[in-house]
């Protein structure tokens, strides 16, 4: 079984609709036809049953930690790989909670990142990753969080002397990395014009298949 991991959520009053975002995005995964092992970790208001009755296991709070917002949401992520880690799920796949991919290739590979990844700038995407689900949570673990900073950062600081050997990239064109976020259904960061760093110091998993 794999995890699944739906995180980067938060959802204050009058902000339901990002419900349906996540609704959407439950959908998309089952046409992968992949053993999921449903997590969603969040906070603010409660998911209704509609979601919860399509994930394994939810991790919610009420109260919004703010701290959290543009930090990584490094609280609710290892809480959720440490779910998967007690259900026995071997690999995780974690991803905003209203984000999918619609390329199967990711589960070829041990430890696989995004673009927003480049070791020259100093940082690791910290949305989309899947790795066996130890190595996850050790990494997002291995040390106290810098919440002065961003994920990215976080995630390039803490990454263990193997990383490099070890990960490969996909930019999400290849991954076919897509969000419900604000109704779109582009590619990852193209709706918000976020920028693509292109995994440099990292091998893209295209080019060893």
């Amino acid at each position: 079984m794999t995890g699944l991991l739906l995180s980067h959520i938060f959802v204050r009053p009058n902000e339901e609709y990002k419900f349906h975002w996540v609704q959407n995005a439950l959908k998309k995964y089952l046409d992968l036809e992949q053993d999921f092992f449903i997590v969603l970790s969040g906070h603010g208001i409660k998911p209704p049953k509609y979601i919860t009755d399509k994930c394994n296991e939810i991790f919610w709070i009420t109260d919004i930690k703010e701290n959290e917002l543009g930090r990584g949401h490094p609280y609710f992520c290892i809480k959720g790989f440490e779910i998967c880690q007690l259900n026995n799920c071997e690999f995780t796949l974690k991803n905003r909670a209203y984000d999918y991919i619609e390329n199967k290739d990711i589960f070829k590979h041990n430890l696989l990142v995004t673009e927003q990844t480049d070791l020259d700038k100093k940082i690791i995407g910290d949305l989309l990753m899947y790795g066996k689900t130890d190595y996850l949570l050790n990494w997002w673990n291995k040390s106290e969080w810098d919440y002065s900073t961003n994920g990215l950062s976080n995630l390039y600081e803490k990454k263990f002397d193997n990383f490099s050997d070890n990960a490969v990239f996909m930019n999400p064109q290849q991954i076919g990395w897509k969000t419900f976020e604000d109704n779109s259904t582009d590619f990852w960061g193209k709706q918000k014009g976020y920028e693509w760093y292109g995994g440099k110091g990292l091998k893209n998993a295209i080019d060893i298949s």
